[in-house]
C-alpha cells in the first residue's frame, strides 16, 4: 500500500464508528487530544495546526465532531478536489474495512464517481460494512466471556468456546463437537446453503451449456470427462451447525442436479453416512480428512469406470501434530486440532511443480503439479482442473494425490472447474476431471482458460490472480 492509500485508510479508520476510540453514546465527547488535531492537520490539510486551531477544536472535546468538521471544511474540500480517487485507494479501503479484495466492477463503479469523499462516505454507510462491524462486535463479546481451551477435547466441552461464537472477522462460526464452519465471506455460504441467494436468470442455462460443450469436446478427442463437486462441510455436518438451516429454496448444486440434470459427481450422502466410522471433514478446517478424500476419490473413479479397490487404505500414522487449518486460523489465539496424517508414503513422485513459486506471491491459481507413478496399474494420464480440495501433497491428500496412486501420470492444475484443450492435448490426457468446491457453484466458470499463461502472469507480475480471472461474472 502506498503512502497516499495508507492516508485514506487512516482517515476512514479514525472516522469509522468501529474505531476503538470514538465519541461516547451520550455525545459527551472528551476523547479528543491535541496530538490528534496535529496529526490530522498534517495528514489531511497538509499543514501544521496552529495554537488557535488546537484551542478551537479542544473546546468541542469530541474526536468525531473534529473529524466531521475537518471533512466538511472548505480547506479540506479544496485540497481533496486536487487529488481524485485512485484504484489504489479503493483496493486499500476494501481490504482494510470490508475484508475482501475490490473486484474490477467495484473499482470501475467508484472510479466513475471520482470523489474520494463520496467513496469514503459510501463505504462507511454500506450494508456490507455495517454487517462486518456487527459480526466483529459479536466476536468481541464472545471473547469477553473469559478464557477457553483452543483445542476441542471430548469430555472437556465446558472449557471450549461455545457453539455460535464467531471469529473476530466474522468469517468463521463455531459449531457442535468442535467443528468450525465458514459463516461470512464473499460466497454468502450460509445463505446460499439455505437457498436464499437468487441466481441470475441465465445461470442454469450457462451451466448446462458449459458442461455440454466440455462433454462434446472430450468425446471428440476420445477422452473420458467427469465433473466433481466437493460438498460443502455445511451439507455433510448440518447437524453440527449452531443455527437454523431450514431451506427456503434449493441450493445451487441441487438445482444443477435436479433442474439441470447435469452429470455431476456429488458424494454428499456417502460422506455423511461414512461419519459413523469417523470424521470425513477436519474439525478446524473446511477440508476433508484422509478418509473423506478417499471417499471423494472412490466416487470419481467409479464415474471414470475405474475400480476404487485399487486405492490404498486411509490409515492414520502414529505421529500426530497440531494444526489450525483454514478456519481455526481466523481466531486469536488460533483454534487447533490434532491431525493424524496418513500412514505410508505416496506411490507416486512429484516430477514437476510450481506451487511454491506461486504461493510465495500469495496465490494459488496457475499452480501446476505433476505426479508420476512408473509402476501404475493404469497407464493413462489424468488432468485434474481443481482447487484446494484437489491439490495433493505430504500434508493434505486431496483428490489428485489419490488418483496418483493408480494412474501413470496425474496433472493437477489449480483452476476451479477449469478447461484448457491445448494443455490436455500437450500432455496427451486420456481422462479429465473438473473439480470445484460447492461454494463456488453460484458462479459460472469461463468456457476455456489458458492455464500456462495464468502461472506465467502471476510470476511475471508478482501478484496473485483472484477468482475473477476464471469466472464469467
Amino acid at each position: 500500500m502506498d503512502a497516499a492509500a495508507a492516508s485514506v485508510v487512516t482517515l476512514i479508520r479514525m472516522s469509522s464508528p468501529a474505531s476503538s476510540r470514538h465519541e461516547p453514546a451520550d455525545g459527551a465527547g472528551g476523547d479528543l487530544r491535541p496530538e490528534d488535531i496535529e496529526a490530522v492537520y498534517r495528514e489531511f490539510l497538509g499543514r501544521a495546526a496552529t495554537p488557535e486551531d488546537v484551542a478551537q477544536w479542544m473546546q468541542s472535546g469530541s474526536l468525531r465532531v473534529f473529524l466531521d468538521g475537518v471533512l466538511a471544511s472548505e480547506e479540506y474540500a479544496e485540497r481533496i478536489t486536487k487529488r481524485k480517487i485512485r484504484p489504489e485507494d479503493i483496493e486499500a479501503v476494501f481490504g482494510e474495512f470490508l475484508g475482501r479484495a475490490a473486484t474490477p466492477e467495484d473499482v470501475e463503479q467508484w472510479m466513475r464517481i471520482g470523489s474520494l469523499r463520496a467513496f469514503l462516505d459510501g463505504v462507511l454507510a454500506s450494508e456490507e460494512y455495517a454487517e462486518r462491524i456487527a459480526k466483529r462486535k459479536m466476536a468481541e463479546e464472545a471473547r469477553a466471556h473469559g478464557s477457553f481451551l483452543n483445542c476441542w477435547i471430548e469430555g472437556w466441552e465446558r472449557f471450549a468456546r461455545p457453539p455460535g461464537d464467531l471469529s473476530p472477522d466474522g468469517v468463521v462460526i463455531i459449531g457442535e463437537s468442535g467443528h468450525l464452519f465458514i459463516y461470512g465471506g464473499y460466497n454468502d455460504n450460509v445463505a446460499t446453503h439455505r437457498g436464499e441467494i437468487e441466481m441470475a436468470a441465465d445461470w442454469l442455462e450457462e451451466w448446462r451449456t458449459l458442461v455440454a460443450e466440455r462433454l462434446n469436446q472430450a468425446q471428440r478427442s476420445g477422452r473420458r470427462f467427469v465433473s466433481v463437486v466437493v460438498p460443502e462441510k455445511l451439507a455433510v455436518y448440518a447437524d453440527c451447525f449452531p443455527q437454523n438451516l431450514t431451506p427456503r429454496g434449493p441450493r445451487p448444486v441441487l438445482r444443477l442436479l435436479d433442474e439441470g440434470a447435469l452429470p455431476l459427481v456429488y458424494p454428499m450422502e456417502a460422506l455423511r453416512d461414512a461419519r459413523n466410522g469417523g470424521d470425513t471433514y477436519l474439525l478446524v478446517n473446511s477440508h476433508l480428512t484422509a478418509r473423506g478424500n478417499r471417499i471423494l476419490a472412490e466416487a470419481t473413479l467409479s464415474e471414470l469406470g475405474v475400480s476404487p479397490a485399487l486405492l490404498p487404505e486411509a490409515e492414520d500414522t502414529a505421529a500426530p501434530h497440531l494444526s489450525a487449518g483454514d478456519l481455526g486460523s481466523h481466531f486469536d489465539p488460533p483454534l487447533l486440532e490434532v491431525i493424524r496424517p496418513m500412514a505410508g508414503a505416496s506411490r507416486a513422485s512429484v516430477v514437476s511443480d510450481n506451487l511454491e513459486e506461486v504461493s510465495r506471491i500469495g496465490g494459488h491459481i496457475g499452480t501446476i503439479r505433476v505426479f508420476r507413478y512408473e509402476d501404475a496399474p493404469d497407464e493413462r494420464t489424468v488432468v485434474v482442473f481443481g482447487d484446494s480440495y484437489g491439490v495433493g501433497d505430504g500434508d493434505y491428500q486431496g483428490l489428485s494425490w489419490w488418483l496418483a496412486q493408480i494412474f501413470r501420470e496425474v496433472h493437477f492444475v489449480w483452476v476451479p472447474f477449469g478447461w484448457d484443450p491445448d494443455y490436455l492435448d500437450s500432455v496427451n490426457a486420456e481422462l479429465v476431471v473438473c473439480e470445484t468446491a460447492e461454494r463456488f457453484m453460484g458462479r459460472v466458470p469461463k468456457l476455456e482458460v489458458d492455464v500456462r499463461s495464468l502461472a506465467q502472469e502471476t510470476i511475471a507480475r508478482r501478484r496473485a490472480i483472484n477468482l475473477e480471472g476464471i469466472f464469467t461474472d
